[in-house]
């Protein structure tokens, strides 16, 4: 009998967790469809590619350890099977919106979209300003970096994290004081999502932390807070 319970147990915990996952993720597949996200670094239409995996967060581009502030707080496990299904889903729901599957990409020489300074002939730091185009005659040559290897198109990468059932802690440390937390007496799941972009001007990475409340009237989750935890360019 408890083996059975405990089956039982499982099975429902998944079930949760695959029905808020899915949820989840097409409507974070919805905020990234090509009339919806402005054009990240140029003005061109993104590539964008959905990791299908909800396998944390990716911390290669930011070139920072990932610090995982959900893992605090006590979450759902989920059974491999139930791992399988969430991948599953989120590929399905990919076709439907005409999205694709993408992966971290990597440009290790392509920096961020910040102005790097370029060091003169003395070591010092020369400001961008001056770093302009040169009279081939003149003596007085400034070393030039040579332009950075980025891609000529601008792709996107996004990651969403398994959902965590109710608000998570983290959510108390980001959000302002004077903002009263959302009505907890629906049902929530904190997320985290990963916005990765690279182009001809260079890298960015956003990470967020989002709270998705069930929506009484509508039955459907949807976006209650959303906050911006970690960030490089």
């Amino acid at each position: 009998m408890g083996v059975a319970v405990l089956f039982g147990c499982t099975v429902q915990r998944d079930t949760d967790i695959i029905r808020a996952d899915g949820e989840i993720f097409e409507s974070v597949v919805k905020t990234q469809l090509p009339d919806t996200v402005e054009p990240a670094l140029s003005g061109k239409p993104a590539f964008v590619g959905f990791d299908e995996r909800p396998a944390g967060d990716n911390s290669t581009l930011a070139k920072v350890p990932a610090v995982d502030l959900l893992a605090a707080a006590d979450s759902d496990s989920l059974s491999h099977r139930g791992l399988q299904k969430i991948i599953m889903r989120r590929v399905a729901i990919l076709k439907q919106f005409g999205m694709r599957v993408g992966r971290p990409f990597y440009y290790p020489d392509c920096g961020g979209s910040r102005p790097h300074p370029a060091p003169d002939s003395a070591g010092t730091q020369v400001p961008r300003s001056r770093v302009a185009p040169l009279n081939p005659y003149e003596k007085d040559q400034i070393n030039v970096l040579p332009p950075p290897k980025c891609p000529s198109s601008v792709q996107r990468y996004v990651t969403v994290g398994l959902p965590y059932r109710g608000a998570s802690p983290i959510l108390e440390k980001v959000r302002l004081p004077q903002t009263p937390p959302p009505d907890t007496t629906a049902e929530m799941w904190t997320v985290y999502v990963t916005e990765s972009s690279v182009g001809p001007g260079g890298q960015q990475y956003r990470q967020y932390v989002e709270l998705y409340r069930r929506d009484p009237a509508t039955g459907r989750l949807g976006v209650a807070e959303r906050f911006l935890v970690s960030w490089a360019e």
